[in-house]
């Protein structure tokens, strides 16, 4: 599969930036991409897909994370109230991405409502409070005969509609 065809298989909406604290809790969805629970503002939570070729590029997040929940590990061994729970446990990280909605039925049937984002590029900070950059822009199609084709019969029609409103003994 090429980055182009994956691309646009990803990123069908419009690719923005996305601030989101990342819990770390991590699964895999059936396809193999790793999914990683966010926070966004005003407190929602989210699911943040890294997908693909990314894939790959998201080794350094992961362990920043599990390196993060080694430290909340070892605060609520020392008795840190607010380590307790894992969703406390939060990593800013800068998400440029194109969301995508989900519904899936809960327990009782009701189809309830999700969000994901697609991660594409991700900043955040190391260990050693250095900034990573990782991932790719998404790849957009070249310039194609096709496209540009289109586009000059399009003008034409335009430029045919014009001449005969010009011509209309109506006008």
């Amino acid at each position: 599969m090429t980055p182009l065809i994956e691309d646009e298989g990803l990123f069908k909406r419009e690719v923005r930036d996305v601030p989101v604290e990342l819990v770390p809790v991590f699964s895999r969805n059936n396809r193999g991409d790793l999914v990683v629970k966010g926070i966004v503002s005003p407190g929602a939570e989210i699911e943040v897909v890294f997908a693909g070729r990314r894939l790959r590029e998201a080794a350094g997040l992961v362990e920043r994370m599990k390196n993060l929940r080694a430290q909340g590990a070892r605060a609520a061994l020392n008795g840190h109230e607010a380590m307790m729970q894992i969703r406390q446990l939060r990593l800013p990280v800068q998400v440029r991405g194109a969301w995508r909605l989900r519904f899936e039925p809960d327990a009782s049937g009701w189809e309830v409502k999700s969000y994901q984002l697609i991660a594409a590029q991700w900043a955040f900070t190391d260990l050693e409070g250095y900034t990573v950059l990782a991932g790719w822009p998404p790849v957009e199609p070249e310039d194609r005969v096709q496209d540009r084709a289109r586009e000059a019969r399009a003008r034409q029609v335009a430029a045919k509609a014009a001449q005969a409103a010009r011509q209309s003994p109506d006008a």
